[in-house]
């Protein structure tokens, strides 16, 4: 039976223990018991094996989440109710990732996730907040403020907590970031790329951000199956906003895209990460983008303050200068609204000039 094994005390005695897993003990699930007999046992350990089993699928009344619960045992319940799953594919994903790294940081020698809910203060999320501006700059120290609110207030639904001490913490403004590659950059990257194995994937990656105004995390996981080569056309999803956007192949990538599928076509990504140690074949993670992009920009001479995730600003800020009309950009970049491209929308003198011209030629 699982977790029980039978033991000899030290007076010689024959009892049973049943030891189930760690995480479930501190979440007040089920705890470690001692029986005096094997018949006793066998009668209750059963019984403690269904609440175990129910807490780790999530069903069932709140097993064990009570306000000495962990954090991440309050995500792991959290990420099992019906209510997470009836939420958009985007939300999902941005949860799934995000909470469980957040949940990760270190703090006072342990990790966030393994405070009890009962202990959280505004002078502890403060702390944390503190240092993922440090770790990881404020675009992203404010994302996870953000996500970790989630958290606390799925928490606080279920009475376990008072209020968000998280609210509490006063969050940093930032600057959106204003790089943008040029042509010139671009198509030095991408050939330097080209010249090993180790880059090839990383250099069609950025090719195809910039190319097709999208983010490196959707190109990342792009499947040969959205991709329509006799058709000339690619279907992306996007995971940000759940906004799907269907894409022609240029002429110039087309054949760039056929030896990527004659060499690689045997797996399901179109720019897998071909640097695993164990082998096989899986989407690039955002280490090893950051890895591979920081090899290419000093081969290539690339300023190393570009980050790839710049390339599909630098595509639509072209766009914009060219004077391609907003809602044909938005069916390229997939946002909904004229407002969302307002970052875009630049005072340059290049639109400027450009405005200009087409007021005195009407």
């Amino acid at each position: 039976m699982r977790y029980l094994r039978k033991v000899k005390t030290k007076s010689g005695k024959t009892v049973y223990r049943f030891k189930p897993p760690e995480a479930a003990v501190k979440a007040g699930v089920v705890p470690n018991r001692t029986y005096p007999d094997g018949r006793t046992a066998r009668y209750e350990v059963p019984r403690l094996l269904e609440k175990l089993d129910e807490w780790r699928q999530g069903k069932g009344p709140v097993f064990g989440i009570n306000t000495k619960s962990r954090l991440v045992d309050i995500f792991n319940h959290f990420n099992n109710t019906e209510h997470f799953k009836r939420l958009s594919s985007s939300s999902q994903n941005s949860y799934s990732y995000g909470i469980p790294n957040l949940l990760s940081t270190k703090v006072q020698g342990r990790t966030l996730g393994d405070f009890r809910i009962d202990s959280l203060s505004a002078v502890l999320c403060s702390s944390v907040y503190d240092q993922w501006v440090r770790d990881k700059g404020i675009p992203t120290a404010n994302r996870w403020s953000t996500l970790f609110g989630v958290l606390i207030n799925y928490a606080a639904s279920l009475d376990l907590i008072q209020s968000n001490p998280m609210a509490k913490v006063k969050k940093l403004g930032h600057t959106p970031r204003s790089e943008v590659w040029t042509e010139k950059q671009v198509e030095a990257f991408v050939e330097t790329a080209f010249t090993k194995f180790r880059w090839r994937s990383m250099g069609l990656l950025a090719l195809l951000c910039y190319e097709w105004a999208q983010r490196p995390k959707d190109i990342a996981n792009l499947k040969w199956e959205a991709v329509d080569l006799l058709g000339g056309s690619v279907t992306i999803t996007q995971t940000k906003r759940g906004a799907t956007v269907y894409l022609p192949i240029p002429e110039h990538l087309a054949p760039v895209l056929s030896q990527q599928n004659e060499d690689l076509g045997f797996q399901p990504w179109v720019v897998p990460d071909v640097n695993r140690p164990t082998g096989g074949y899986e989407p690039m993670t955002p280490s090893m983008m950051s890895i591979l992009t920081k090899e290419i920009k000093e081969a290539s001479g690339t300023p190393m303050h570009l980050r790839v995730g710049d390339l599909r600003k630098s595509a639509i800020t072209e766009m914009v200068s060219a004077g391609v009309d907003t809602s044909a950009i938005m069916s390229v970049s997939g946002h909904k609204s004229i407002q969302s491209l307002n970052p875009y929308l630049k005072h340059t003198l290049g639109a400027a000039t450009s405005a200009l011209d087409m007021r005195r030629n009407k």
